[in-house]
């Protein structure tokens, strides 16, 4: 399992942690990227640890929040 953050540069200007797996994320390619490109934020990773994505996600000195939420 890979884990990516998505540092948001307009909405609420956040880091999301997502699985690779997830829907919003899609391996780092986003769902979006077709239509909006690098214009919102931009990707991070992939991390073989979701201890790894976290301290990416704090390097980008922008609220962290988890997407993907472990079941």
């Amino acid at each position: 399992m890979s884990y990516w953050v998505y540092e948001n540069w307009t909405a609420e200007q956040k880091a999301v942690i997502h699985r690779g797996s997830c829907g919003f994320c899609n391996e780092g390619r986003g769902c979006h990227k077709h239509k909006l490109g690098e214009k919102n934020g931009r990707w991070h990773g992939p991390f073989e640890t979701l201890a790894n994505a976290e301290i990416e996600a704090r390097k980008t000195q922008r609220p962290v929040k988890l997407h993907c939420k472990e079941k």
